[in-house]
């Protein structure tokens, strides 16, 4: 089927959410069967589209959750996804699910696609299952003008091939031809640090592709040497882009033995396929500017490039030196971490604000609901938090009927500061958004031109 005949009912397919439905599908089954998990999507693809979106998905989980479903314990299941062609208005891509799970037989093979096909091993007492899925989706691949491929060996594993073609949005041909002519980053150098090769290579000709001179190293290890040679020679990187999960020293730990050789100048990066959240603090305490989740895009490549320039352009202009004094007035500081609520609050207090704390956001809004107009001047509020978040938490007390709900300003706080971020914040009715780690005159200056700004 042509693109054309279609366009009448064609969705956008964001390939994002594809790849974030997969890794916490992926991820959630299988830690409940003690399978590895991985998901490896090439930075290169675009975010979006133009396809059925629902029935791509739907056969993509369908495959996927079979992989999980037949794999036993200690077995392991890859989700990829990569672009093998690409013209002007279309590209062609490719998903492939591996997995080292029961296997089939050649005989079933071939008629694997037929309705309510079940392998008779006990496979169907065993694993549950009535044999439609795989039919479905090869209807669908079929419609779709694609094509669906299985190899698969008794008792190693099975591998899905799902080729499809699908159209070039205008928003990301506009976009594409925007970075080229807007952006520059010629003159940034950038190690990766990731022990899978793959993702290395791809990171390698998405960072080409962005004008980047990079390098990449499969350990922690050689990062680090690597890191100390160029610095001997006075070579330095810009940006150190480092993978989570790695053997024998992890990023963490990386990135706190780089930064001692690197000092603060240079951006590291923290990647990771996993929920960052329990990592955030002790990331922060190791000295990473950024954590940035896996698989990687070009989009999300260009945001932190984009916002790393952003900080060291604003660094050559110097601010107004102001000696910031806030004597008299309330803050209201909503963080649940306890070690950065005292951080915070001495920041605070010795210039002279007077702090009140709230634990989480339904705590935060109670106590602002409870206040009498004007009695707080600002709310310094942390993004993730339990109970209530940062979003939710600004949303409902914009929404109170006291006199100042509408006025106060509410500014968010987050280690993860992307461009959607922040328009997540804006939208939940924030007026400012700083990452963390909180740099001090920062700080003073967004308080000092919320609080003074409309005085003057």
């Amino acid at each position: 089927m042509e693109l054309r005949e279609i366009a009448a009912f064609i969705q956008v397919a964001q390939l994002k959410s594809f790849s974030k439905a997969a890794k916490q599908l992926g991820y959630s089954q299988a830690a409940v069967k003690g399978v590895e998990y991985e998901c490896i999507v090439d930075p290169v693809l675009d975010d979006y589209y133009i396809g059925d979106a629902m029935k791509l998905q739907q056969v993509l989980i369908n495959i996927l959750s079979n992989a999980i479903k037949f794999t036993n314990e200690g077995g392991k299941v890859t989700f990829s996804a990569s672009q093998r062609k690409r013209s002007k208005s279309s590209a062609h891509l490719r998903f492939i699910v591996n997995d080292t799970g029961i296997g089939m037989s050649e005989e079933f093979i071939s008629r694997i696609y037929e309705p309510f096909s079940q392998e008779s091993t006990g496979a169907t007492t065993m694993y549950g299952g009535t044999g439609l899925g795989l039919a479905i989706s090869k209807s669908i691949v079929d419609m779709m003008d694609g094509r669906i491929a299985v190899r698969s060996i008794k008792g190693l594993g099975s591998e899905f091939t799902i080729d499809v073609k699908l159209g070039i949005t205008e928003e990301e041909k506009l976009r594409h031809n925007q970075t080229k002519t807007n952006l520059n980053f010629s003159h940034l150098k950038t190690l990766v640090v990731d022990d899978d090769v793959a993702v290395c290579e791809s990171a390698m000709a998405t960072l080409k592709e962005m004008g980047i001179k990079a390098e990449w190293v499969d350990s922690g290890r050689k990062a680090i040497e690597r890191v100390k040679e160029l610095w001997q020679g006075k070579k330095y990187f810009d940006m150190i882009l480092i993978d989570w999960k790695m053997p024998e020293m992890d990023g963490i730990e990386t990135a706190r033995r780089l930064r001692r050789i690197v000092g603060p100048e240079v951006t590291i990066i923290i990647m990771t396929a996993y929920d960052w959240i329990s990592i955030e603090q002790e990331a922060k305490t190791a000295g990473v500017n950024l954590l940035m989740s896996k698989p990687m895009f070009k989009s999300s490549l260009i945001s932190a490039f984009t916002k790393v320039l952003g900080q060291k352009e604003e660094e050559k202009i110097p601010e107004e030196k102001i000696d910031f004094e806030f004597n008299g007035r309330r803050i209201l500081l909503v963080e649940d971490n306890a070690l950065n609520t005292e951080i915070a609050k001495m920041l605070l207090e010795v210039k002279g604000f007077a702090v009140e704390t709230a634990e989480n956001g339904l705590r935060a809004m109670e106590m602002f609901s409870k206040s009498e107009q004007g009695h707080y001047d600002a709310i310094l509020m942390d993004i993730r938090m339990p109970i209530m978040d940062g979003l939710a938490a600004a949303a409902n007390i914009r929404n109170l009927s006291n006199e100042d709900a509408q006025d106060i300003p509410i500014i968010a706080m987050t280690a993860n500061a992307f461009d959607d971020d922040v328009e997540k914040s804006k939208a939940a009715g924030m007026n400012a958004h700083l990452a963390k780690p909180i740099e001090p005159d920062r700080l003073y200056r967004t308080l000092y031109d919320f609080i003074y700004g409309g005085e003057e």
